[in-house]
C-alpha cells in the first residue's frame, strides 16, 4: 500500500462541486489507456488531499490511489449518440442542482475528459446545457461518440455512468487501478489542474456547495 507510483507537483484534492484536479488526472488516464473520444467518472466526493510539500513534489502511493477510487471496477467502452450525451448531461446537471432536494440523486457534477461543457446551473430542467465540444469541436447530435466509463457492479450492459443504452458495450480486461497505475509509471511526475472542462455560467467560481448562500471560502 506504501508503493509510491509517481508524484504531483499540484495539490490534488475534491473538495469542488463542478471540476477538480484529481478527477481530470482519473478521466485523463482513462482516455489516454482506451483511446475513447470521452471518459467519464462518477466520481467521489471526498478523500484525503495530497499535497507536495517544500520539494515542491508529494508522492501518490497505491494506497493514495485506494483514497481516489474506493471501488476498483474494471474500465467498460460503449458508444452512445451526440443526442444521448446532451440529454444525459441534462439529467445529470438536473440531479445536481434541482430546485426541490427530492430531485437531487448522484453527488456532484460528472467528471469527464475530452468534453467542454458550459451551462447554466440555476436554469430550468432540460435548459441548463449551453454548449457541448468534444475533442474541440460542437456535439454533433447525430454522431456516435466511444464513450470509456468504470463497470458498476450490479447496473445493466448498456449502462455508462448512468447514461442508458450504450451500443457495443464492452467490459475491458484491466481496471481503473490498473490504469492509474500505468499511467503514473509512464509520466512519473504529473501536474493535474483544473483547466475550465466545466464551467458554469451563472455561480461564482469555485462552486464549493449546491446550497445558495454558503459564505465560507475555499483556501
Amino acid at each position: 500500500m506504501d508503493r509510491v507510483l509517481g508524484y504531483t507537483t499540484q495539490p490534488l484534492y475534491r473538495y469542488l462541486v463542478v471540476e477538480n484536479a484529481l478527477d481530470n488526472m482519473i478521466t485523463d488516464a482513462v482516455r489516454w489507456k482506451t483511446g475513447a473520444d470521452i471518459a467519464i467518472s462518477n466520481g467521489f466526493r471526498f478523500g484525503t488531499p495530497i499535497v507536495p510539500d517544500a520539494s515542491g513534489k508529494a508522492p501518490i502511493t497505491y494506497s493514495d490511489i485506494w483514497n481516489m477510487l474506493p471501488v476498483n471496477e474494471n474500465v467498460k467502452t460503449g458508444q452512445v449518440t451526440g443526442q444521448q450525451i446532451h440529454n444525459w448531461m441534462e439529467q445529470e446537471l438536473h440531479n445536481v442542482f434541482a430546485e426541490k432536494p427530492l430531485e437531487r440523486f448522484g453527488g456532484w457534477v460528472i467528471r469527464f475528459s475530452g468534453m467542454e461543457l458550459t451551462f447554466k446551473a440555476n436554469a430550468p430542467k432540460g435548459e441548463r446545457v449551453q454548449s457541448i465540444t468534444v475533442g474541440g469541436k460542437p456535439l454533433d447530435l447525430k454522431r456516435e461518440y466511444t464513450m470509456a466509463a468504470c463497470r458498476r457492479t450490479g447496473e445493466p450492459d448498456h449502462v455508462l455512468c448512468r447514461l442508458p443504452n450504450a451500443k457495443n458495450p464492452k467490459v475491458l480486461d484491466y481496471t481503473v487501478h490498473d490504469v492509474m497505475e500505468e499511467y503514473l509509471k509512464k509520466n512519473v511526475t504529473v501536474s493535474p489542474k483544473i483547466d475550465g472542462r466545466a464551467k458554469v455560467l451563472d455561480l461564482p467560481s469555485p462552486v464549493l456547495s449546491q446550497l445558495p448562500n454558503v459564505d465560507y471560502v475555499f483556501r
